[in-house]
């Protein structure tokens, strides 16, 4: 392969995005409505993405909310100052609607389109049987056949495949003429450009190129990078960040760009709300007018070179302790060592790992044994050129500009009733078969069970031949009980692979004790094979690692049992429960803010409305929306805890104003409520 050929490949699949939004309706529907919804735009002023249009393609017409992420995530429109209009793939389309000309639209922005035509060109396959090989030929980690039904159903769609019985596929005359006009990527190329020595870098485009240099001449820059947390859908954090820049290309309200994130990440308000700090402050969004956002010139720069280390410039510019970290793990080094160095930056444990797994997922770092990273010839090369804070004294600790830096991180709160020496113990047993002179894996067991009963949960070691390792039960909301085992695997090496799994074992111990759900618990996990595997029969992995994380955030948040669960879902639980930790770390940084704020501003200002505290705290790095502040003051003013009371009501909520009163006698309140449940416990 000529490398003319080689590196059009590789900027192909670097600028293509992986997900093809959903369009609503059959496939056989979906040209004939995607041509009139474009004629529609071209021809009326659409303002109010809440309006039915009206189709004849179609019998039951959606709003245009709902057709807008599909048509703004393939290129065919833009949203101007509130107002669909067309973009210039659009008008392009329009001018010539062909279901050829659709289909290069497509290829033309998702990866992995036109590659599936060249897998049936010479052999039909069944769905199944390319989703294998496109999974084993791109080493993907697709959970679902979804992502290839998709493809397959717009190939169908536009007349490049068409089905030759036995529910198998091959190439249509058109998808043949398509496959000589595209370029296709294929895997030997990805194959090796991960084997190759990386020697240089792309140059930065020019905006990321003015924030760097920037940084470079202006050292008092360096004390404004902020420590705010940073929160992103997964997997695929950076892709998924990519596309919710893309639907801010053009401006876009709150609401709409609220409501494209929900739909296309099956995302909840509240999770979209905690995202959204982390966006402005790292200078991916800006907010240009009051509930007006933009992407940022830098962050459109990203989308189009569509390189994950611009991201990551980016991201250095505006968060402390980005290039920071590839300069620590120069050598090997572990997490914890790590964790203890981003400490002097004012950086805890979570918003480090978020730092490490970007750094990770661009290919700046690597792991080269289970808690440990090292910096990756690329990720060398790119500190060569980032402007590095000079690095704190052992004896600093660095806050940010806001009170709330200054509190405990979330989690270092944690009880004191001995359970560090029980992490501990269960980290060295998930290491070491023999551990405390037991039989073969006992102590992990047991140490397991313990953890979970510290979560709250009714937990029984079984062990033995024939049965489960570890009993575990809890109530649901309605009062059932609900049963998991647990399933513990220690391993010296420090990873479990798919050969140490039992699938007839587990699934008997599971009839065995009428289980609905299923766990392995172990040090690590290697490879992909145990992963989908797991997936595919509904067993959870689970770290040892992150047991002990979800038992202090537990502790730290006030989990209730049912959302502590959630790490038994499969596939997405533990993402979810990732998702809901993040989700009330934010509200409980947003009340100490709040009454850090009532306490520096009461005096001059008697009393203080969840808007007063908008305008205040909006250039702050947590910058809390008005919503999330309301309630913030609703939490803080109830019966039970009323540490905020009510001054003077409004007509409306957010203007209802409040002073902070007898907060020393809420605080002790709160606490011996609290003893007196513990010792009824006891």
């Amino acid at each position: 392969m000529i490398a003319e050929d080689v590196l059009k490949q590789k900027t192909e699949w670097k600028r293509k995005g992986w997900a093809i939004p959903d369009l609503r309706g059959s496939k056989q529907e979906w040209f004939a409505l995607v041509t009139e919804l474009v004629q529609s735009i071209n021809t009326s002023v659409i303002a109010d993405l809440n309006a039915v249009p009206t189709l004849n393609t179609i019998s039951v017409s959606s709003p245009w909310s709902i057709y807008v992420p599909f048509l703004k995530g393939i290129g065919l429109i833009s949203n101007r100052s509130g107002v669909l209009s067309l973009s210039d793939v659009g008008l392009d389309f329009l001018n010539n609607p062909t279901k050829m000309k659709l289909a290069f639209i497509i290829h033309d922005r998702f990866r992995l389109f036109g590659e599936i035509l060249c897998l049936i060109e010479s052999t039909p396959k069944t769905v199944e049987e390319i989703d294998e090989e496109l999974r084993q030929s791109f080493q993907l980690g697709w959970s679902k056949l979804n992502n290839t039904r998709r493809r397959m159903d717009w190939l169908e769609s536009l007349n490049l495949v068409e089905n030759v019985g036995s529910r198998r596929w091959c190439v249509t005359e058109d998808g043949k003429q398509a496959l000589n006009n595209w370029i296709i990527v294929t895997p030997s190329v990805l194959e090796e450009e991960n084997k190759a020595e990386v020697t240089s870098l792309a140059a930065a485009p020019s905006s990321i190129g003015d924030l760097l240099e920037k940084l470079k001449n202006d050292p008092s820059l360096q004390n404004k990078r902020n420590t705010y947390n940073i929160w992103a859908p997964s997997p695929n954090r950076i892709e998924n960040i990519r596309m919710i820049v893309q639907f801010s290309m053009d401006r876009i309200s709150r609401s709409d760009l609220f409501r494209l994130i929900e739909e296309e990440f099956h995302l909840k308000t509240s999770s979209v709300e905690s995202m959204m700090p982390f966006l402005r402050a790292d200078g991916f969004l800006e907010e240009v007018g009051r509930g007006i956002y933009v992407a940022t010139a830098a962050a459109k720069e990203w989308c189009l070179s569509g390189n994950d280390i611009d991201f990551i410039r980016i991201l250095h510019v505006h968060k402390r302790f980005v290039g920071e970290m590839i300069e620590c793990a120069k050598q090997v080094i572990s997490r914890n060592d790590i964790y203890s160095k981003a400490k002097s930056y004012g950086l805890n444990i979570d918003k480090t790992r978020w730092i490490m797994g970007m750094l990770l997922e661009a290919g700046l770092l690597e792991e080269t044994q289970y808690l440990h990273v090292k910096a990756t010839p690329l990720g060398l090369l790119l500190l060569n050129e980032l402007p590095l804070a000079e690095a704190p004294s052992s004896n600093t600790q660095i806050t940010d500009n806001v009170d709330i830096q200054t509190a405990p991180s979330l989690n270092s709160v944690i009880c004191s009733n001995g359970n560090e020496e029980l992490f501990d113990s269960l980290s060295r047993a998930a290491r070491d078969p023999m551990a405390e002179g037991k039989a073969s894996g006992v102590a992990f067991e047991e140490e397991i069970a313990s953890v979970f009963r510290v979560l709250g949960f009714e937990a029984t070691r079984i062990g033995g031949a024939g049965n489960t390792d570890v009993v575990v039960r809890w109530k649901d909301d309605d009062g059932k009980t609900i049963t998991a085992i647990v399933d513990g695997k220690s391993k010296t090496g420090g990873t479990v692979t798919h050969g140490d799994i039992s699938d007839i074992a587990i699934e008997t111990h599971k009839e065995k004790n009428d289980a609905d759900f299923v766990a392995i618990v172990g040090p690590g996990f290697s490879g992909d094979t145990i992963k989908n595997h797991a997936k595919k029969k509904g067993f959870a992995l689970i770290t040892d690692a992150e047991l002990i994380d979800i038992t202090k955030h537990t502790q730290s948040l006030g989990l209730s049992l049912s959302e502590v669960a959630m790490m038994f879902i499969v596939p997405n639980g533990l993402s979810q429960l990732n998702e809901l930790i993040a989700t009330k770390e934010r509200e409980h940084e947003i009340i100490t803010l709040v009454i850090s704020t009532f306490r520096q501003e009461q005096d001059a200002m008697d009393s203080l409305s969840a808007r007063d505290l908008y305008f205040l705290l909006r250039g702050t790095d947590l910058s809390p929306s008005l919503e999330e502040l309301i309630h913030a003051f609703e939490t803080l003013s109830k019966d039970e805890i009323n540490v905020l009371t009510l001054i003077k009501k409004a007509s409306s909520t957010e203007n209802t104003t409040y002073s902070i009163q007898g907060e020393k006698r809420c605080i002790n309140k709160l606490r011996a409520l609290a003893d007196a449940i513990e010792r009824g416990l006891s």
